[in-house]
């Protein structure tokens, strides 16, 4: 692998800027699709949980196969651009047709069925964008330096996204709710404005970046071995662990912010996410100055504790209490979950390293594919039983007339629960995996120099080959 610098400024930016609408997307949705389809659309929230996660489902189900496709992919442009360019041209159209205003519809099965199917049209152009984009983020630049500097950027403009995407839009609701916009103008902002937002960087990054690394001669076979082929890395399993304690809690508390803000803290909603992504933004310095210096799995998990406590002081926080102490508490939780939040696709390109030193091929796309199905599942999952905990604790839909209804302690409970609780146990979860992943900083330097060897037909002599069969004791 050359070690060379081989990416331009310009197109670090322009990488980078993708992940608008990996983070941004994601965040808009996680925070307010839930409520826009209990408390605008006015569906139950048992059935409206339901629609997601059977969205969220074929939304899983689609990405090993969109893995195992862009893999196998070759074209003049490479095998991940394609799908990112012709994507971008399209997720603004479907991204609009989830927020029309369909309240007015008088089924509430009728307007489930139709924001089933936005969804899952929504989820498989996410799909085509979402893996080829992050496996090109393993293969823009075989320079490990220039790797982790761009998935450091990335990472930096998703965080920057979900702050846009989640205080503007969650400004945009409480306008809403407070009668001083129409649900037509929150369409036109929320679905044209953001769906537009989204798609300029990924048809600009479908013309103007490039693929690097040397793609194998033989493709693929479309089989299920060849889905879970990448679960054999003992580095990915505990990648994946690890990924879906921090991804899904994130999701749970993204959807269960606004509930919180509006019914149990009676705070502002765009206050709480603000100090949640701020906190974010500025311990990315810290986070990038760390990351070649520090394990990340030491990134990762560290702060973990002080995020455990603090959000189980959120979810206990009493009603009748000033809300400043819940802010000061989410400060404090955002601080403890910043490395976990930002350090999973950065070892990602490091777990596919291992990947291919184990299975030979690099099958980037695959391991994208399955990383993303497992979180997917997972997420649609927990959505789901947070919806249907609202409906069993006796949730009250708002109507016309009150937007705001008081809730019962019952549905207060469940609110509490369904955050504080799964945060808890799911972010333990991941406290855990990051303490057994196999992966140090230095282990995944060898890893390097070994593929490095075999690319160029080395042959090892024996110092070499007895810190090979070290590496792969302790690795595999």
């Amino acid at each position: 692998m050359s070690i060379e610098k081989q990416m331009k400024s310009r197109e670090k930016l322009l990488f980078a800027w993708g992940d608008v609408f990996g983070g941004g997307a994601q965040a808009l949705i996680g925070v307010l699709y839930l409520i826009f389809l209990t408390d605008v659309i006015g569906i139950a929230p048992a059935l409206a949980a339901g629609a997601i996660m059977i969205s969220k489902i074929w939304d899983a189900v689609s990405d090993p196969l969109m893995g195992i496709i862009s893999d196998n992919t070759r074209t003049p442009i490479g095998r991940r651009r394609p799908y990112i360019l012709v994507g971008g041209f399209l997720v603004g159209v479907i991204f609009s047709l989830m927020w029309l205003p369909i309240g007015s519809w008088d089924s509430d099965i009728l307007k489930a069925v139709y924001s089933l199917t936005v969804y899952m049209l929504y989820s498989t152009i996410s799909t085509v964008i979402a893996v080829p984009y992050s496996s090109l983020s393993a293969e823009i630049t075989t320079n490990i330096k220039e790797r982790n500097t761009v998935n450091v950027m990335r990472l930096a403009v998703s965080t920057f996204s979900v702050a846009i995407c989640t205080l503007i839009p969650a400004f945009i609701l409480d306008s809403l709710k407070a009668g001083q916009i129409t649900v037509n103008t929150f369409y036109l902002m929320v679905g044209i404005g953001f769906g537009l937002f989204f798609a300029l960087p990924l048809v600009l990054i479908g013309f103007f970046t490039r693929e690097r690394v040397v793609l194998p001669r033989k493709k693929s076979i479309f089989h299920l071995s060849t889905f879970v082929s990448p679960l054999r890395v003992r580095a990915f399993r505990g990648l994946i662990g690890m990924y879906l304690s921090q991804s899904i809690s994130m999701d749970i508390l993204a959807a269960g912010i606004v509930y919180y803000s509006i019914y149990v803290a009676q705070g502002s909603t765009t206050i709480f996410l603000g100090i949640f992504v701020g906190v974010q933004l500025l311990m990315f310095p810290l986070i990038h100055h760390l990351v070649n210096v520090v394990d990340k799995r030491t990134i990762f998990s560290f702060g973990l504790p002080l995020a455990i406590a603090a959000f189980i002081g959120v979810g206990a926080y009493p009603s009748g209490m000033p809300v400043l102490g819940a802010y000061i508490l989410t400060a404090f939780t955002a601080l403890g979950f910043a490395g976990a939040q930002l350090m999973s696709w950065i070892i990602f390109p490091d777990a596919v390293d291992a990947g291919e030193l184990q299975l030979v091929d690099r099958a980037t796309g695959s391991f994208s594919g399955i990383m993303t199905f497992t979180r997917k599942t997972s997420s649609a999952v927990a959505i789901f039983i947070f919806g249907l905990m609202l409906s069993l604790s006796g949730y009250i839909r708002p109507t016309p007339e009150v937007q705001i209804p008081i809730q019962p302690s019952s549905a207060i409970l469940g609110i509490r629960i369904a955050m504080a609780g799964s945060f808890t146990i799911l972010m333990t979860l991941g406290f855990i995996a990051a303490r057994r992943f196999v992966l140090t900083n230095k282990r995944s330097e060898q890893i390097r120099k070994f593929l490095k060897l075999r690319t160029e037909g080395t042959p090892l002599n024996q110092e070499l080959q007895a810190e090979y069969d070290q590496l792969v004791k302790e690795i595999f």
